[in-house]
């Protein structure tokens, strides 16, 4: 008991002291939305399934509390009437939209502008969207189980400035609202999971000085995603899993004499298995497809002469990656994990003038790779879940070695309760 209780101390104090950086533990076990917010679905029904699929949580039928990801995001999962409804309020804390938000305003806005609005202090400074606070119900219907989320995102910047004479102010206000129902259905054999995002998201911009001009003239905009996962025990010891998700954001910036148009589509094919060979290992693999398109159409008249540009872009993104958990011992997994990206960008560029079109093309391929070790820790209703650096082992922390390595510790950590 000493030995476990001195392993979790030290576990704990290097990763939640730790930054996060989302590495292939992400895309071996999570639900996450690597562009916009078209999700690719995990073959794990866990608690996080909540996010987007919180139809899950009759199945899995207990209360949680919850912290992941060091401290950024976590909630308390609530049974309710003998756990035939269950509620989720949950906050996240995303600073300056720098690990979840995707397409937030002032991301559109700097797409389309093609300048950055993120320096505070500045007139034209767009506000994050960093505070997340959000709460869901779900419960059972005959064989269905349905649930839903509602998210709410804010931020705020204002600036007072007082002289003998006047009085000058300025504030920036940006909100999204979110809106995620799913439903569930499981059998002896197999499960299918649907849901549905919808978002709209705006910006409030208040200013005392009339002789200003903002650089751009964004209102809001929406976004919608639908995504579906289907699983099948085709033995008692292989699960096979698949997932399709589609989604569209859209946006415009409409200054005088420089109308910008903004659309993006979102596509996920996902394949993957669970085999546990023998009874404490469990693999993982998983094939994705993710392609994303972006089209940018901007038209500007000054002088009257009328200037078009037209700039598409695809991401395609293959993805393979390999997970494994083994538990030697009833508290204690091991896990480990890797993966292989194909990264290929193809855009074009076109400028329409007068006097011409000129069109230019480019492609681009690149692949990379990553891979984690981790561990999970379970003492009675308690569960800590750490993914450990790899530089850890090759470079050993400075302490011991003298090196200096930019990278964190620990990619991810996750403390939860149940009950």
């Amino acid at each position: 008991m000493k030995k476990m209780v001195f392993l979790f101390s030290l576990f704990a104090a290097i990763a939640l002291n730790a930054e996060i950086n989302r590495p292939v533990y992400e895309t071996g076990y999570e639900s996450y939305a690597p562009l916009g917010n078209t999700p690719v679905l995990s073959q794990f029904v866990t608690f996080e399934d909540a996010y987007w699929l919180p139809s899950v949580l009759p199945e899995l039928g207990k209360g949680w509390v919850y912290i992941n990801n060091n401290g950024q995001y976590g909630g308390v999962i609530f049974p309710l009437l003998e756990r035939k409804l269950f509620m989720h309020v949950f906050v996240e804390y995303d600073p300056n939209e720098a690990n979840y938000t995707r397409n937030s305003p002032r991301q559109l806005v700097e797409i389309m502008r093609g300048v950055s609005f993120d320096t505070l202090g500045n007139d034209e400074y767009i506000a994050p969207l960093s505070n997340i606070f959000g709460f869901g119900f779900a419960g059972d219907v005959g064989t269905l189980s349905w649930g839903v989320n509602l998210k709410l995102y804010a931020d705020q910047y204002s600036r007072k400035t007082t002289t003998p004479a006047t009085t000058a102010t300025l504030s920036n206000s940006t909100f999204r609202l979110e809106f995620t129902p799913s439903i569930s259905m499981k059998r002896d054999e197999w499960r299918m999971d649907a849901g549905f995002n919808l978002l709209g998201q705006w910006i409030s911009n208040e200013t005392s000085n009339q002789a200003f001009v903002y650089p751009y003239d964004y209102a809001g905009n929406a976004e919608f995603a639908i995504y579906g996962r289907m699983m099948y025990d085709i033995t008692k010891y292989t699960t096979l899993m698949g997932n399709l998700s589609f989604g569209y954001a859209g946006a415009s910036d409409k200054l005088d004499n420089d109308h910008v148009s903004l659309d993006n589509t979102y596509l996920v094919l996902k394949g993957g298995a669970l085999i546990k060979p023998v009874e404490r290992l469990t693999l993982g693999s998983n094939f994705s497809f993710y392609h994303a398109w972006q089209g940018l159409n901007r038209t500007t008249s000054p002088g009257g002469v009328t200037t078009k540009t037209e700039d598409s872009g695809n991401l395609l993104v293959f993805n393979f990656t390999q997970t494994a958990d083994f538990k030697p011992c009833d508290w204690f997994t091991l896990k480990a994990g890797i993966g292989k990206n194909i990264i290929v960008n193809v855009s074009t560029d076109k400028v329409i003038v007068p006097a011409g079109t000129s069109t230019n093309d480019d492609y681009d391929n690149n692949f990379d790779i990553g891979k984690f070790i981790g561990f999970a820790i379970d003492y009675k209703e308690f569960n800590f879940t750490a993914v450990m650096n790899f530089d850890v082992f090759t470079e050993g922390p400075y302490l011991l070695t003298g090196r200096a390595w930019a990278n964190p510790m620990a990619f991810v950590a996750s403390l939860n309760y149940q009950w």
